[in-house]
């Protein structure tokens, strides 16, 4: 008999524990973050769903599948990838404020995968360059500014840029690879005033 009323309590006190919890991590997960909050915190959220505000700078216009958001003064972006849900971002939510909620992911590049790079851009460059009209370059500005690269750089600017920061980190005893965060899964966001 006191072994089942000790399993009983211990049973219940599992049962608020995970409750507790769960109440928990849903009020972690609540907080709407700011373009700038995320940014910096990306790195610690990964696999998290997470809600952002901020103004639509841009929506891919190529795909319609990705929209950013932009900090303040508009130097820097953050990507949202949308997701099952959505077909394309609105393109009539650029200039405004919304609230836009998805899962944060992180994507590594190593020296492999910009030799690979290298070799497509300067492929794309030998095609434009041959084209009697300019052909739109694969990865967009925007793209650019959400990667925290520079925007006036060419393609190749930009890997070679790329290859300098992970030989720097490589040097110093730090990873073999750069990280780029953007959320996934993007299958609701709404716009606010």
């Amino acid at each position: 008999m006191k072994l089942q009323l000790n399993s009983i309590l211990i049973v219940f006190a599992l049962v608020n524990l995970f409750t507790i919890s769960n109440v928990q991590a849903q009020t972690a997960n609540s907080h709407v973050y700011s373009v700038d909050e995320i940014i910096q915190k990306a790195p610690n959220l990964v696999g998290q769903t997470v809600q952002v505000k901020g103004l639509v700078s841009h929506i891919c216009e190529k795909s319609g599948r990705k929209l950013f958001l932009a900090v303040a003064d508009n130097s820097k972006t953050f990507r949202f990838n949308a997701g099952d849900k959505i077909e394309v971002f609105d393109e009539n939510a650029v200039d405004s404020t919304v609230i836009a909620t998805g899962v944060i992911t992180e994507t590594r590049i190593t020296l492999e995968d910009l030799a690979k790079q290298e070799k497509a851009a300067i492929a794309a460059a030998e095609k434009i360059a041959k084209a009697t009209k300019k052909v739109a370059a694969d990865h967009c500005t925007s793209e650019a500014k959400a990667n925290g690269e520079n925007t006036a750089a060419t393609p190749l600017q930009r890997i070679q840029t790329q290859k300098d920061q992970i030989s720097k980190q490589v040097a110093e005893g730090k990873n073999n690879y750069l990280s780029f965060y953007a959320a996934n899964n993007c299958n609701e966001y709404k716009i606010v005033k």
